[in-house]
């Protein structure tokens, strides 16, 4: 409680700063959708940014596929600051929830590392929505057996961001054949027909706006704080396929990762390590991406000794320090953040598990 009291102060500070983060972007774009207008239109939305106190020279447009367009639509309906406070409280609500249903040990309390991971406050600070992805990643760890359509409907929180997840989809085709659990593809059929209904509805010709809007972006002229972008910056620039290199090669460990482990795979334990290198060799990402780490981290913390819990604490003090200074999220400060979870999280799994199931209740006769 004094966690969130903390939480709710901080959103309220953000408040006053909503026009010169991320969150304008989402903003912007509701209030064209709330009167059924073009929501990637340019001007407009530099218009109505700078109208709530930015100072563009550019549009700040929402990069995200229309079927993302449902989760923002109803920042629309209030003002700027407004929004910004509701925005940032979902944020702090979807990080606990998350952390919580990825948190199985109910003898131990949730690490404070976890509620306070320096990924999670960059996506506060800066209003982003990859926080969603994390409660998306949650859901289905905890749906996919039981509830397969429902873990199937979580997964479309996912395709906010699909490029951060190659790897993670063919292992799932895999996985869901094998078992023949073809209901999680319905419910994710379902999720994101619905998603692109709300869309359409919205604006009919919102995906010529989505490709045109996009082309304009120049994703391909950026950097990104990654190991991907990183790699081709540094051997040839021109190269574009050099940035999709470390995806490759994650996909291919990926599948021989599930081939391996395909007759006990556990999407908790062999999952999040997929999903956090996922992340790591992204063609693109941003630090706020890297709350997806934290499925991976949470379960490796069951393995984890003293002294291992200890180092990531200094990690995260580390990164925490670098988020709250360092204002811009393409700096490449942030370099070496992901590589040091990934990292972490091997050491971790390397050592001597931990057998945390109870020990059988053996019955009178």
């Amino acid at each position: 409680m004094v966690l969130v009291a903390g939480l709710a102060l901080l959103s309220l500070t953000l408040r006053q700063s909503a026009a010169h983060r991320d969150f304008i972007s989402y903003w912007s774009t509701a209030r064209l959708l709330a009167l059924h207008h073009n929501p990637y239109d340019s001007a407009a939305i530099l218009k109505i940014e700078n109208g709530a106190g930015g100072s563009y020279g550019e549009p700040f447009i929402m990069r995200n596929p229309p079927w993302s367009l449902f989760l923002v639509a109803p920042l629309g309906w209030w003002s700027a600051p407004i929004a910004a406070l509701l925005w940032t409280m979902a944020i702090i609500v979807t990080a606990l929830v998350s952390v919580r249903l990825l948190w199985t040990d109910r003898t131990r309390p949730i690490p404070l590392t976890a509620l306070l991971f320096a990924p999670v406050l960059a996506c506060a600070m800066a209003g982003q929505s990859s926080i969603f992805l994390l409660l998306g990643m949650a859901l289905f760890f905890c749906l996919e057996r039981q509830r397969p359509f429902a873990a199937g409907l979580a997964i479309t929180l996912l395709l906010l961001k699909p490029h951060l997840f190659l790897p993670f989809w063919p292992v799932l085709l895999l996985d869901v054949w094998r078992r023949r659990q073809f209901r999680v593809l319905a419910g994710a059929t379902v999720g994101l027909l619905a998603e692109i209904g709300f869309a359409l509805h919205a604006d009919v010709h919102v995906w010529s706006h989505y490709l045109i809007a996009a082309r304009g972006e120049r994703i391909t002229e950026q950097y990104f704080p990654d190991i991907s972008c990183s790699l081709r910056a540094l051997i040839a620039p021109n190269l574009l396929w050099l940035q999709m290199l470390p995806t490759l090669l994650c996909v291919g460990w990926a599948c021989w990762l599930w081939m391996r482990h395909r007759q006990h795979w556990d999407w908790r334990q062999h999952g999040s390590l997929l999903i956090a290198a996922s992340v790591l060799t992204a063609p693109y990402s941003w630090p706020v991406d890297q709350v997806l780490f934290l499925p991976a981290i949470l379960s490796c913390c069951f393995l984890a000794s003293k002294q291992k819990t200890l180092v990531l604490s200094t990690l995260n003090l580390l990164a925490g320090v670098v988020v709250l200074r360092q204002e811009s999220l393409s700096s490449p400060v942030f370099l070496w953040m992901a590589p040091a979870w990934m990292l972490w999280c091997l050491w971790a799994r390397a050592g001597e598990s931990r057998d945390t199931s109870p020990e059988p209740v053996i019955q009178p006769a």
